[in-house]
Formats: structure tokens, sequence, C-alpha cells
């Protein structure tokens, strides 16, 4: 507060209701202080006993998710700070013209027409699929089709194919399959792929194609003894895909559905191709939040690093061409994971409560395994890509072959 009332900066405080109610109210104060001075235009106010410079430029403004409403770890703002700010509620975006004008930037000619019907596809979805925690039909999953879309036809422009308006659509189905599949259960799969042939109605339906991985992947699953299951292949690729377009990827199944051995098939693949991957695993939920995400001495106002912020130390340190990822192997819950928000979006920023912040590359993932999301936020589940294992995927004369297999070696 201090910084912004000397040079007279406008401070947007995000997740604003995130903090604990006593702190709130003394919040309230200082910023009653300030909006005092200012509307008084006074030169000078007093904040934590100083005379503090006054620009009477400042301002202060907040952002925030409704307490409640699947939204949890938040409180509801006290009488006092409500009357301080003026509400602005925000309306439903206009996704048929976002869509335009990201697909117009991205190269695409008939970008009204395929607009439309991404939308239309989204809203059918989620009227006619089945109601999943999991499930999000937002904006933010819309543009990440749109910008995937937009990748697949620069890379298809930069070999010199040819780019017609039907050959728009097939990558924009390409790209909407890529996307959405991953995330699906067994039924809705069926289904989703119905959809699209309604509303995109004779394109041709292709997986993308990456035959020296999934060459890799086929290599790794024998020398880690692993029968060999198509449906993993896939999901290992849609896996990669996902990591690749987000920060963050959540791998969603019930125990046993081989989560764990998703990743690590991957990860061996991609050392086969000749990429370095650096890998931390932490159970967030078998610490406390202090302990994971570190702590500032109250007295002392030493800071103290936890699990997480020290690792993401580690991975900001390596070099652009080896990946890291921060594996979290538990629940998601609210109390932890709202404070990756900034992580997990588009700004990839890690804001400590120290104030310092650490800003990650591309090649920074955090991967999260899970057996549900029943806790986890709207934010959060917005920001993630989704792989999602379920009972269908499970094979147990795999698993009892595997085990022979193992115990032939010994």
């Amino acid at each position: 507060f201090i910084g912004l009332v000397k040079c007279g900066a406008w401070g947007c405080f995000d997740e604003f209701n995130r903090l604990e109610e006593a702190v709130l109210s003394a919040v309230s104060m200082q910023i009653q202080t300030i909006q005092a001075a200012i509307r008084g235009k006074a030169q000078c106010c007093e904040l934590l006993g100083r005379q503090v410079n006054l620009d009477p430029n400042s301002g202060i403004f907040i952002t925030m998710n409704p307490a409640g409403k699947g939204y949890g770890g938040r409180q509801k703002l006290p009488d006092n700070l409500k009357q301080l700010f003026r509400p602005v509620a925000m309306s439903r975006p206009d996704n048929e013209l976002i869509a335009e004008v990201i697909l117009f930037s991205e190269g695409f000619k008939e970008a009204k027409q395929i607009g439309r019907k991404l939308v239309a596809i989204f809203n059918l979805a989620k009227e006619l699929l089945s109601p999943q925690q999991h499930y999000d039909w937002g904006l933010r999953a819309l543009k990440t089709i749109l910008k995937g879309s937009g990748s697949l036809l620069t890379a298809r422009r930069s070999t010199g194919k040819a780019t017609g308006a039907k050959v728009e659509l097939q990558v924009v189905v390409q790209a909407l399959r890529l996307n959405t599949l991953p995330k699906l259960t067994f039924e809705d799969s069926g289904r989703f792929d119905s959809l699209v042939r309604d509303v995109f109605p004779g394109v041709e339906m292709r997986a993308v194609e990456q035959p020296r991985l999934e060459k890799a992947l086929r290599d790794a699953c024998a020398e880690s003894n692993l029968v060999l299951i198509e449906s993993q292949i896939q999901k290992a690729l849609e896996l990669h895909e996902q990591l690749s377009q987000r920060t963050g990827v959540v791998v969603v199944g019930p125990s046993g559905s081989g989560k764990s051995t998703l990743w690590k098939l991957l990860r061996a693949a991609l050392g086969k191709l000749g990429r370095v991957v650096r890998e931390y695993t932490v159970n967030p939920k078998a610490m406390p939040r202090t302990q994971l995400l570190g702590h500032i001495d109250v007295d002392t106002r030493e800071w103290t690093d936890g699990v997480l912020t020290f690792a993401a130390r580690q991975m900001v340190k390596e070099p652009s061409d080896v990946s890291s990822w921060m594996v979290c192997d538990g629940d998601i819950d609210p109390e932890w994971i709202e404070s990756l928000n900034s992580v997990l979006d588009d700004n990839r920023l890690l804001t400590m409560p120290s104030g310092e912040r650490i800003q990650f590359g591309p090649n920074v993932n955090f991967l999260f395994e899970s057996h549900d999301l029943s806790c986890a936020s709207p934010a959060t589940i917005s920001r993630m890509g989704m792989i999602f294992l379920s009972h269908e995927d499970m094979d147990t004369k795999a698993l009892v072959s595997t085990w022979l297999k193992k115990q032939q070696k010994m």
C-alpha cells in the first residue's frame, strides 16, 4: 500500500477473498485511510504509524470469485470492506466473437463459420454429455482448442501443404478431438464423436500422428516388462500433447488404473528421443500448507522455503532444453491448489508470501495425480488439461502378465 500511494500506481488484488477474515478487516482499515486521504485531497496519509506522501492518482481494485458456489477456501467480504468498493459484475463473454477473432489472428479464412460451429459443439456437449466434475466447457477450454488449431495450421503451411476451407475444418476437428477426448469418460467419448460428425458433416476425423514418439513408447513399454495396451499408448500420446499446451495437467482415475505408469512411460520414451526430463515428486497432503508452500516467521520476518517452492527454484535454474515436471501425487484440495492459480494460467507466475516471484518458462509442467476432483473449484479445473483413466481402461490379465514377467526376470 505504501508503494502504491507513493508512486500513484493502481493496484489490483486478485483472489482477494482468499485472505483470512482477520487479515481482511485489518486491510479494510488501511484502504479506508487511503481513500479518505484521496477524497480530502490530502498531501500525505498515515500508514502503519508512518506519514507517507500521497499521489492522488493512486487506486485500489480487487477481483474475486464468489464465496461458496463450488469455490473453496474463500471468505465473504466483511460489510465495512464491501462499502469501500463499487461492485462490478462480469457478464457472460461473447464466445462466438472471441473464437472468430482468435481464428482470424491464427490465419484461418473461414473463421466466422468455424467459430460458430465450435461454440455450438461446446454448448451441445455441455447439455448432452454426462455432468462430470472435471468437465470444463468454458472459455479457457475453447481458447486452448483455438490456439492448438492455429499451431496445426502453421505446421501444415510450413511443410508446403495446401490449406483450403476443407483443410481448415479438418485441422479444427483434429485439435477439438485432441483436447477434448482425453478428459471424457468411456461412454461420453462415443457421444462426443457423434456430435462432431453432426456439427462438422463430411469432415474426416484423424488423430495427430507422432510416429517417432509412438515407437519410443512401445520400446519403453517392452524395456519395462509391461504388457502393451493400445489405449495406454494413446493416453501417453494425449498426455504429451496436453503437457505441450498447458502448464498444469491432471491425470484422474481410480487406484490401479495406471496413472503413475503413464507419466513414467512417457518420460522414458522422451529420454529415448534425446529429451532430458527432470522430475520432482511430492504428496501435497502429507504435510501442512506452510511446509509445502513456505512461510514467513512473524517475529523475524525471515522467509523459509517450502518443499514446493524449493523445487520451483531448482526447476527455474534448468536450461530451456531440459523439461521439468513437478508431480503432485495426492488429493487436490483448494487449500493449497488455489495458491498455484497464477502458475497454471497464462501468467506462469508463482507469487510467494514473501513478495518474491518465480517466473516459469514453457519447459516447466505441473502434473497432478488424483482419484477424483470432487474438491477442486471451477477456477482450478478450467486451468488444467485433463487425462481421464476409467475402469474400462483397466485390464486385470495385463497386470498379472506383467507381474509374472517380472518374477521370471528375478
